[in-house]
């Protein structure tokens, strides 16, 4: 059997594999064998689940945009906070084939499609042709584009190359200055790794250049400081992928500055090989490890790399490109953490060791004793919600009466209470700052979590939010004149904010926390007779203000997007103004239905 056959035979197997794990995990409900929608939602969602922030499988249908005329353009998302665009291509073949050439350049080339009117005119797909608008708004602001070719099919070192070459290319999209940019094959390899009981026992094996082992009698920690080579990490990084990382507040992060650095001296061929000077290097976290001075090996158990996610995603990208990493080391410093998974030491030190940056994950509020509380309280509504306080948690960790039922989670509510509460732009903008800040005194978490929340409190905002999704969903996106809507997004949460302002009018409380949560019981278990009239009076005045600045009337903002009309506060009077000309003399009505005679 010939090198290439056995190739195949491998990756056949390893295809298979996929094929029974996604058939088997059935995320979309699709039942039967599995087919390139359902291969697009599933990979798509286990290459996300690396962000800080994963949009959920309903998210991403949302985002589909498969189809006829559809340039290549399966799926995208747009990371808010890290300012990066990803544009998703599925090939989904149940037999092992080769990448073709062919549909890889048509794909490397989308970006400049969608900035471009001439070809934009030529096709029909309506998902495509609104999101080609919001691009070229994001690419206005800078944002990074991400292009991800989700595939089944096998690499060849031509691909590799073409993918090297584009990533090293200079990308201006009408811009005078570079646009930061990526592409990356993510195949059968990549995606079976990322399948991973976050429970399952992993031993990780690791060649180590030195090492030195200490011993921390008082708490009964040891920890070892390791020079490892690039390599080696990155032939950790191929049998772990994100696994190691549920740990870290931050998955990949983009074109930052620090990856920037990172990338330029890992090609600088003088800074190379002094990278282990110039990097901090990594910590992780263990449940045991040893040491064999004769083989130079780390045998270590479950590893979770706490700090280090962007030195090791970027030394594996520059690997995967064909860059060269001679003598680049790393160093680690590795602590052995008795029943990892059971101890909060091992996410303090996580803290620790990121608190440079500044930055908290949603998973750092799991121990929180407000959460905790919420957590309890939301169990026992009816019917019952879970209330996620870590990812995976209903899943892998909750009782099995609770692994059923409606889920939601710490993000989920905090948006739809900010926004609920009077802030949709931040709420869509600057969610991070509630995690990030929670500690800090007049925080946005202290403003969302108000001294005295209850899981009433929040049930209310969370289903008209949800309830606001469905039916702009319903309505396919459009406006009232039934053209199609962009900024889609920012429009729900400002309806979301409105209906909150009608509801508060009418139980005659200036601030949502001063309600009292007996009328906010009647008004939930009224929604379904109060929300339509409530939805169509919110849903006009957004449509009214849209409508105002597009017809450019005199008082309209000058040199201002829909987009930053829908992001910047200061225009949030003129939504009020029309949700007040829109519910004028019609009030009493409206209340009438919120509160019932």
């Amino acid at each position: 059997m010939t090198t290439r056959n056995r190739q195949q035979q491998q990756h056949q197997e390893y295809l298979n594999e996929l094929i029974d794990i996604v058939e088997a995990e059935n995320i979309t409900g699709y039942g039967g064998a599995i087919d390139g929608e359902g291969f697009l939602l599933w990979g798509s969602q286990k290459y996300f689940q690396s962000l800080n922030d994963p949009p959920s499988v309903e998210d991403l249908l949302e985002r589909k945009t498969d189809g006829h005329d559809d340039l290549g353009l399966d799926l995208y998302f747009v990371d808010d906070e890290d300012q990066s665009i990803y544009l998703i291509q599925s090939k989904f073949r149940a037999t092992s084939t080769t990448i073709r050439r062919q549909e890889l350049d048509s794909f490397l080339s989308l970006p400049e499609k969608l900035m471009d009117n001439k070809t934009l005119a030529g096709i029909s797909n309506r998902g495509v042709l609104q999101f080609a608008l919001e691009f070229k708004d994001y690419i206005s602001s800078e944002y990074d584009v991400r292009l991800v070719y989700l595939t089944t099919e096998r690499e060849t070192q031509p691909i590799k190359a073409a993918i090297k070459r584009w990533n090293e290319s200079t990308l201006t999209l009408a811009r005078s200055r570079p646009i930061g940019h990526i592409a990356e094959i993510v195949g059968v390899d990549e995606l079976l790794t990322t399948y991973q009981d976050p429970h399952q026992t992993t031993t990780t094996r690791m060649q180590y250049v030195n090492c030195f082992v200490a011993e921390e009698s008082g708490d009964n920690l040891r920890s070892v400081n390791a020079m490892i080579t690039a390599d080696e990490l990155v032939k950790v990084f191929r049998q772990n992928r994100f696994g190691m990382f549920r740990l870290n507040p931050r998955g990949p992060l983009g074109n930052t500055n620090v990856n920037k650095e990172i990338r330029r001296t890992l090609a600088d061929d003088v800074d190379r090989k002094r990278f282990y000077f110039l990097n901090n290097g990594l910590t992780a976290v263990c449940e045991a490890f040893s040491v064999n001075r004769e083989t130079r090996e780390l045998q270590i158990q479950n590893l979770q790399i706490v700090n280090g996610c962007q030195t090791t995603w970027n030394i594996y990208q520059h690997a995967y490109g064909g860059g060269e990493l001679g003598d680049v080391k790393v160093n680690i410093k590795l602590i052995e953490i008795i029943a990892m998974a059971a101890d909060v030491l091992s996410l303090n030190i996580s803290q620790a060791s990121n608190s440079q940056s500044q930055m908290k994950d949603w998973d750092f509020l799991f121990n929180e004793d407000k959460q905790t509380q919420l957590q309890d309280e939301f169990e026992k509504l009816e019917p019952p919600i879970f209330y996620e306080l870590k990812r995976g948690e209903q899943k892998y960790i909750s009782r099995r009466d609770m692994q059923k039922i409606r889920k939601t989670t710490i993000k989920d509510v905090a948006q739809a209470m900010w926004a609920f509460v009077g802030s949709p732009s931040e709420a869509k903008d600057r969610l991070r700052d509630i995690p990030r800040n929670y500690k800090a005194e007049n925080s946005a978490y202290e403003k969302v979590f108000f001294e005295g929340v209850t899981a009433q409190h929040l049930r209310l905002p969370l289903e008209i939010h949800d309830r606001v999704k469905q039916e702009w969903k319903r309505s396919g996106d459009q406006d009232s004149t039934g053209q199609t809507y962009q900024n889609s997004g920012d429009a729900r949460l400002h309806i979301v904010w409105l209906i909150g302002k009608m509801l508060l009018r009418a139980m005659e409380v200036d601030e949502y926390k001063a309600a009292n949560i007996n009328a906010l019981n009647d008004v939930t278990n009224r929604i379904d007779i109060w929300f339509e009239n409530a939805y169509r009076y919110a849903s006009d005045a957004v449509n009214d203000t849209r409508a105002w600045y597009i017809r450019d009337d005199d008082d309209a903002p000058e040199q201002v997007t829909l987009r930053q009309l829908f992001r910047a506060n200061r225009y949030y009077d003129r939504f009020a103004t029309e949700l007040d000309r829109v519910t004028r003399g019609r009030f009493d009505d409206i209340k009438k239905e919120i509160l019932g005679d």
